[in-house]
């Protein structure tokens, strides 16, 4: 029991005063083992009746957190004492993990109801109101079908790549090259999402047929 106890306080005292270099493998996995802990708190805390998870009917418990490395989106029914609850989780995970959560670059969406407290609801965790779509591992969530202009990021990714060759350069085969390897490549994350408007398809082709045919 004391070699126990001598572990314990040796963990517990324990300061890290240097991290790792920029880049070094260690580095999202060190990220992830202290970031899990979040996750860890929130579902306690659902546990206890402290927050409350949405559609419980669809996932066991409710649906309180989507996390992806430092991608994190947090979900709550309306109830402000609950809310404030979820801020005290936010504070207790930064004194505990020694990170800091950058509220003023987060954003906090609201809808029905919690649409009449948002007010209440930036100024508890200190965010901006988001609007839709907002970009998750750069997909444009929206609780709508997409429109052409949220497309646009597609759009300008051609006209970048586009703009940096010299097409008048290159041959035939080159620029066939290029267009199978490197252009048609470009919206396949999007495309295995949602299903690609018709003007948007006719814009790609017409950026196409113009680098071919130069």
């Amino acid at each position: 029991m004391l070699r126990l106890e001598l572990m314990i306080t040796w963990v517990l005292f324990f300061q890290t005063q240097r991290g790792v270099r920029q880049g070094d493998p260690l580095s999202p996995i060190l990220f992830n083992l202290v970031v899990d802990m979040l996750a860890t708190l929130i579902n306690r805390a659902k546990e206890n009746g402290q927050i409350k998870g949405l559609v419980p009917h669809l996932v066991d418990g409710g649906l309180s957190i989507l996390q992806y490395a430092d991608d994190t989106i947090l979900f709550m029914d309306h109830d402000l004492e609950k809310a404030t609850n979820m801020k005290l989780i936010l504070c207790a995970f930064e004194q505990l993990s020694g990170l800091k959560i950058n509220f003023h670059k987060s954003e906090v969406f609201c809808y029905g109801k919690a649409k009449e407290e948002e007010g209440r609801y930036t100024r508890l965790f200190s965010c901006k109101s988001g609007g839709m779509p907002f970009r998750y591992l750069g997909i444009p969530m929206h609780h709508r079908r997409l429109a052409n202009g949220d497309w646009k990021t597609v759009e300008t990714k051609f006209e970048r790549k586009l703009s940096s060759w010299k097409g008048k350069l290159m041959s035939m085969g080159g620029r066939l090259v290029l267009i199978n390897s490197v252009l048609t490549s470009l919206p396949i994350f999007m495309m295995s999402f949602f299903e690609v408007p018709k003007g948007v398809l006719e814009k790609i082709d017409y950026f196409i047929s113009r680098f071919l045919a130069r």
